[in-house]
């Protein structure tokens, strides 16, 4: 069998070489590459996760996150905003608009912006029942599968905007009972529901930090999420479930060596045979 150590994210040094196993439907894939690899190369891998996640979610968050399960997938459509540059000089209006707020700055250029509501892209989430709020519950996962990706807590802030607005107008149309309005009534202050936010990471050396936008002192935008890292899981315990559909996010665990690997191959052609 290859090393699968290049994987074990706790090495002290940095890691040249990477082989990933994940295992969909009746096989396991072996994924190899090194920090010479072409970027496009790498991407692969992070559909195949995503996909993997996507297609087995419930049985896998609730191991990921023990005390969530999983009621209903939910395919969500994402709007784009689409900026075009207004041609010529800014007018008086953008300037005079612009100084109500910073009457020291300067418009250089100003935009026209059109919200396209159907683009045509979708974004996967769940709902899900927690068991610290009885109220209705959304899960949104974004992947680390580089290890040097700044626009990940945007992109995850984009889709947690778009997943929010889908919770509202979901849980409106929704043939609610006096009791059920009762319980979930919702203010501006609380909605009535809950949309969490997370980030799967494999790399611990980068795990996304969260936004802190500030201008002159005060803070503009703040926006935190849950970080989800393998390192800090068991593969050990991952394995003692049985539970075949996590069983790809293992070489990223600790405690993932190649004797554990070799039974975890071994096990899950007999796992999918049985739930068959």
């Amino acid at each position: 069998m290859t090393p699968l150590a290049g994987v074990r994210p706790h090495y002290a040094q940095p890691v040249h070489l990477y082989i990933a196993m994940v295992y969909s439907g009746k096989c396991w894939w072996y994924i190899q590459g090194s920090d010479n690899t072409p970027m496009n190369s790498k991407r692969p891998y992070k559909h195949i996760l995503k996909n993997l996640l996507h297609e087995q979610a419930t049985q896998i968050i609730p191991l990921l996150l023990p005390g969530y399960r999983v009621e209903q997938v939910l395919d969500v459509e994402l709007p784009e905003l689409k900026s075009t540059e207004i041609e010529g000089p800014p007018g008086k209006l953008e300037q005079g608009l612009v100084g109500l707020v910073l009457p020291e700055a300067t418009v250089l250029k100003a935009y026209k912006t059109e919200w396209i509501e159907h683009s045509g892209k979708f974004e996967r989430a769940y709902r899900v029942q927690n068991a610290e709020t009885d109220s209705p519950a959304y899960l949104l996962i974004e992947f680390q599968t580089e290890r040097e990706d700044a626009d990940l807590p945007r992109r995850l802030l984009r889709n947690y905007a778009t997943v929010n607005r889908y919770a509202a107008e979901d849980l409106e149309q929704e043939d609610d009972d006096v009791e059920h309005e009762h319980e979930h009534e919702s203010t501006i202050m609380n909605p009535g529901y809950y949309v969490y936010p997370a980030v799967l990471c494999p790399f611990p050396q980068a795990v996304p930090a969260p936004i802190r936008d500030t201008f002159q002192g005060e803070v503009m935008l703040a926006f935190n999420f849950m970080i989800l890292g393998l390192w800090e899981k068991d593969a050990r315990e991952f394995l003692n479930t049985h539970e075949s559909a996590t069983y790809f996010l293992l070489p990223a665990m600790k405690n993932a060596d190649a004797t554990l690997l070799g039974l975890a191959i071994e096990e899950a052609p007999e796992t999918v045979h049985a739930s068959d």
